[in-house]
């Protein structure tokens, strides 16, 4: 999770947070999420040189299958993204949006590497089940580390997640990132409130009056975040009974229940709910660049017991997560893959993936680049809450762990669905 490395804090408030222009949000904003790389510059022009290697490349390859099968998160399934690599490439490209890892890489078990080229999924599944598994290849390490050059120096090579356990192998490129919490109306209920009263202050306290985001994995690590603990470790018989209780509460006070992000965010607007759980910046981002800045991804100021230290004496209450897209172990595969990934970086497409995407908004790791980070408006970075020099961002990063894997997800998902069914 990328590290604060500016102590500032102070009152934040909506469009007053962005006093600065593109420009100066460019120069001021990467000491923030880490500071903006030495080599930057060098980064995006190698990203663009590789770019056009691979493209001549292609076009002296002759006969290779011309059709890129997706399988990834909203954002790299839309035609912002896909539309320009297509046309460059001449190629067609199949994509198809994921809303569950643990779904999306059952998938994979279940003989989706022969469909499958490209897998853009949350950190952690890459390095210790897709890639010992055998259902992922590793990148070209020559030809993808001086990319890194463009990233923030919080994702500087080698970067945990992007590789393999024994740290030998690439598995995949890091781009987008942002924190986990809960989408809340601060018309309707203040940021104060939630921050202080946490996620019983929505289950409890706004009961009959909010949504569920029903993105299953998400759902379920949030319940265990209000449960008071961790969801990725083994957990206790009295953890476990926790949950149940829990996640039956949940979904009982639960006003709505949807897996469409868009019409809960719409939902919220109107006043019809007030908050949603799990609520990410993600999910949020898109309705406030609409102009909904009311609508905010908020993380409780004390977290679980077990993540508090001397540094961080309240703990962390959200979850971060850092997506790796990696090349799928396909039987037949196609040049196409590695080459999705190349574009991805150039400055335009990196641009594309974080705020083009119609149905969400994001923050990247390669707005070290002054190439991409200078192409955003105020508005844009708004609409993923990065704050004057970034401070909002971080200070919801900082009160966030890392996505992990559960080792209890299958008993959980049984109790989830239990729950979910209850409601008839």
């Amino acid at each position: 999770m990328p590290k604060s490395l500016v102590g500032m804090r102070g009152s934040i408030t909506r469009r007053s947070l962005l006093k600065t222009s593109a420009a100066g949000a460019a120069a001021l904003a990467m000491p923030m999420i880490g500071g903006r790389s030495a080599y930057a510059s060098e980064g995006s022009a190698y990203a663009m040189e590789l770019w056009e290697k691979t493209k001549s490349d292609l076009a002296a390859m002759g006969d290779f299958r011309k059709e890129l099968n997706i399988h990834a998160w909203e954002g790299y399934t839309e035609e912002p993204v896909l539309d320009p690599f297509a046309s460059e490439v001449g190629a067609k490209v199949n994509p198809q949006m994921l809303i569950s890892d643990p779904a999306a890489v059952n998938n994979l078990r279940s003989g989706g590497t022969s469909t499958w080229d490209v897998i853009n999924l949350n950190n952690a599944w890459q390095r210790k089940e897709l890639y010992p598994e055998g259902l992922i290849t590793p990148l070209d390490k020559e030809k993808f580390k001086p990319l890194y050059a463009m990233n923030t120096p919080s994702f500087q090579w080698p970067y945990l997640w992007a590789m393999d356990q024994g740290g030998n192998e690439l598995l995949g490129m890091i781009q987008r990132f942002g924190p986990s919490g809960i989408g809340v109306n601060t018309d309707k209920i203040s940021r104060e409130t939630v921050e202080k009263g946490g996620y019983m202050e929505i289950i409890e306290g706004a009961k009959g009056q909010y949504g569920i985001l029903d993105y299953e994995n998400w759902v379920i690590m949030h319940t265990c975040m209000a449960a008071g603990f961790s969801p990725f470790r083994k957990h206790t018989e009295a953890e476990m009974e926790s949950y149940r209780e829990l996640i039956f509460k949940l979904f009982a006070n639960a006003k709505k229940v949807s897996d469409d992000q868009a019409a809960l965010a719409r939902d919220m607007i109107t006043g019809d709910i007030v908050a949603v759980i799990p609520g990410s910046v993600y999910s949020v981002s898109a309705a406030r660049y609409e102009g909904e800045t009311q609508i905010e991804s908020v993380m409780p100021e004390d977290g679980i017991e077990e993540t508090k230290t001397a540094a961080s004496p309240k703990g962390k209450s959200g979850i971060t997560w850092i997506e790796v897209t990696s090349l799928v172990k396909n039987p037949a595969p196609t040049p196409l893959a590695e080459a999705f990934l190349v574009y991805c970086h150039t400055p335009e497409a990196a641009y594309r993936v974080a705020a083009k995407a119609p149905g969400t908004l994001n923050p990247i790791v390669q707005m070290g680049s002054p190439d991409v980070l200078s192409q955003f408006s105020e508005d844009e970075l708004d609409a993923f809450q990065w704050g004057e020099n970034g401070v909002w961002l971080q200070t919801l990063l900082d009160r966030c762990i890392d996505f992990d894997i559960n080792p209890d997800y299958a008993a959980m998902h049984d109790l989830y669905t239990e729950a979910k069914r209850s409601r008839g």
